[in-house]
């Protein structure tokens, strides 16, 4: 019997330190690779073309899973981003406080007249300094405060990854996954 489709064909880009990943998973979910090449404008994305039979066993559990899989892999991209974020939010937010009013704590003290003004003016340099000195503090503990809770997002991320992996690799026989 003549075969009606042809090779289902995949296209993957991702950054380089997920290379691996990709291909493990890929393999397992039954995808053999055709072609990997780099991108022409980013110097750390690699780029993937797959192919596998139309017609495999257990083709519809594979999709579920491949598309349990990409999902994970996103989210854990996103949480693996979203570690530093608001760090870097509160603490420039708060910096920039702490700098408005050190400049005007100086434009205070160059405009002053009278020991009351330039006084005024060096106790908003003070604040303003106070005000750096409390965004990197604060910074430093929202940082550390999300990677511990986005550290445990991604870890079970990873957890769920693998045994989709384990499961893909089950069913085509394709190795034990990893």
């Amino acid at each position: 019997m003549e075969q009606i489709f042809g090779d289902d064909k995949l296209a993957v880009a991702v950054k380089e330190d997920g290379a691996g990943l990709i291909r493990r998973a890929y393999a397992a979910f039954g995808w053999r690779e055709d072609r990997v090449y780099s991108d022409r404008r980013y110097a750390d994305v690699v780029h993937f073309d797959f192919a596998r039979p139309h017609k495999i066993p257990g083709k519809d559990r594979l999709q579920l899973l491949q598309v349990r899989f990409e999902v994970g892999v996103n989210y854990l991209g996103k949480a693996n981003a979203r570690m530093p974020l608001r760090a870097a939010v509160i603490g420039t937010l708060v910096a920039l406080i702490g700098l408005a009013l050190a400049i005007y704590g100086a434009f205070v003290i160059a405009m002053s007249t009278t020991t009351v003004f330039f006084s005024a003016g060096v106790g908003l340099v003070g604040a303003g300094a106070l005000f750096a000195a409390l965004a990197v503090f604060t910074a430093v503990k929202v940082y550390a405060s999300d990677k511990r809770k986005y550290g445990i997002i991604a870890a079970v991320l990873q957890q769920n990854i693998e045994q989709i992996i384990a499961e893909a690799a089950q069913i085509t026989g394709v190795g034990d996954g990893h």
